[in-house]
This record gives structure tokens, sequence and C-alpha cells, in this order.
């Protein structure tokens, strides 16, 4: 959908007319008429104040995205960091339990830089080696 289009939609849904959005935008009428049929593109002051006047974000304006409220995607990316933080940590506390199992590292020591290195490349390298078996095995249970 086009930028007019979520505009005029939003207009239309408020009950405003092209008159009372220009007046509070402080432009023509003409303009916001311009707006709707894609003739004009507002500057970036006047598409922060139509993203708080109708309470979307200016994502949503450029279609962007579908998601109208700000608070949202706020909400939404905060969780996103902290599920990647708690993933983390969850990742930290199993290496830093095997670490201590093994004898490798006791208690009071912090898990040594090389040895994270090290995790992470091999864990990584032996992951994708498991996904490409995985891949294969699919290939052949599925050719018989």
């Amino acid at each position: 959908m086009s930028f007019g289009n979520r505009l005029k939609q939003l207009r239309l849904e408020n009950n405003m007319t092209q008159e009372d959005l220009s007046k509070d935008l402080n432009v023509s009428r003409a303009t916001v008429g311009r707006y709707e049929t894609n003739e004009r593109f507002p500057d970036k002051n006047i598409l922060k104040n139509i993203a708080d006047i109708f309470d979307v974000s200016i994502d949503y304006l450029l279609g962007r995205t579908n998601i109208r409220d700000t608070n949202f995607i706020l909400k939404e990316a905060a969780y996103e960091k902290y599920l990647k933080n708690n993933i983390c940590k969850e990742i930290e506390n199993e290496v830093m339990e095997r670490l201590l199992l093994e004898g490798i590292i006791n208690a009071k020591e912090n898990i040594p830089k090389e040895v994270i290195e090290n995790i992470v490349k091999y864990g990584i390298d032996a992951a994708i080696k498991i996904a490409k078996l995985e891949n294969e095995i699919k290939q052949n249970h599925n050719k018989e």
C-alpha cells in the first residue's frame, strides 16, 4: 500500500476531512490531497507529525511494516534483545558447568578467552556438519 493510500485510510478511520488534517499539519488542503494521491511527499517534520497525529510509526506510513502500534515495535525490539541476552547467558552457564565438570577450570576461575573462542569455532563447525548429515539422511530417505 502506498504512502498516500495509508494516509487517506488513517484520515478516514479517524473521521477527519482533508481540511481537518491540513489544519493539524499547518499545510493547505490541496497539499494533503497531493500527499494522498502520491503527487507530493511530506518533508521529515510533517511525516513525523502525521505519525504522531495517527499514533503510528513512520515505518508503517512508509509501508515498511504493517504494525501500526509504535509501542509494540519497541516492546518487540526489547524482547528480542532480552531473548538474545538470555540465550547467551544460558550458553555461558552451560559451558561453565561443563568446564567445571571436566575439571578444566575451577569454580573461582573465569572461562579463558581462548577456550570460548575454540568452543564457538568448533561448535559452529560441528553444528554445520550435523546439519549437512541430517540433510543428506533426509534426502536419501525421500529417494526411497
